[in-house]
């Protein structure tokens, strides 16, 4: 299979990763007053922060697994060591501890769906929990795709899950959500040209967006809703 199939294959949001359960915080947004015409503005907020964050710990844990480094900055001495360095590195950069779960979640679903098609060995073996942005970057890595082609399968598939789950709670006309999807293509790709160079955890950013861990702290303890995170 070439990288660009397999690409498409990882962003298709009918792969069993568990992906269907979250709303990329798109449901606590508009339950604390989002309109859903602000969801584009939504998008590149998520696309300038948190997903760059995220990318940004795909690429230096695809690069990790991909030359075998057996340093992501301080002292690991096994790949599995350097991962979980990189996997810290990005929890020190996500406050939200109900964004941390609702990460760990998809990274365990990830891997195992992920296991079954590739060998992952010794990272599939090894004590989790492990955040999805490390999983996925590790995968996209084994199955040939290089730091660009990872970046933006990070940010693509966030797009995706956030017009997605917006349709869902406050139904539109689809076209209208490929439309946003269309135009993020651009925020995508600057994405992309932040984070491809990205190598060890010192390359990671720390941007955040307190608003968006905010409701994702509300939405964990709410009783009403339809995504978990």
């Amino acid at each position: 299979m070439t990288a660009s199939y397999l690409s498409l294959l990882l962003a298709d949001g009918r792969l069993p990763t568990g992906a269907h359960t979250q709303s990329a915080g798109v449901e606590p947004a508009l339950r604390h007053g989002m309109r859903v015409d602000e969801v584009p503005a939504y998008l590149r907020v998520r696309l300038a922060t948190v997903v760059e964050v995220e990318a940004a710990a795909a690429v230096v844990a695809g690069h990790v697994w991909t030359s075998g480094v057996v340093r992501a900055g301080c002292g690991a001495s096994t790949v599995v060591e350097a991962l979980a360095e990189v996997d810290a590195a990005w929890r020190v950069r996500t406050l939200s501890d109900a964004l941390r779960e609702a990460s760990d979640l998809l990274g365990r679903s990830y891997l195992r769906t992920a296991a079954a098609v590739w060998d992952l060995t010794p990272f599939a073996t090894a004590a989790g929990p492990w955040c999805r942005a490390v999983v996925l970057g590790v995968v996209a890595a084994e199955a040939g795709l290089d730091a660009e082609q990872t970046a933006r399968l990070v940010a693509y598939e966030d797009v995706q899950t956030v017009v997605a789950a917006a349709l869902k709670l406050e139904p539109f006309d689809p076209s209208v959500g490929v439309r946003w999807a269309a135009d993020a293509a651009v925020a995508v790709e600057a994405l992309v040209s932040r984070v491809v160079d990205a190598r060890t955890t010192t390359d990671i950013p720390a941007h955040s967006a307190p608003l968006v861990e905010e409701w994702g702290q509300h939405h964990k303890t709410s009783e009403r809703r339809l995504f978990r995170a």
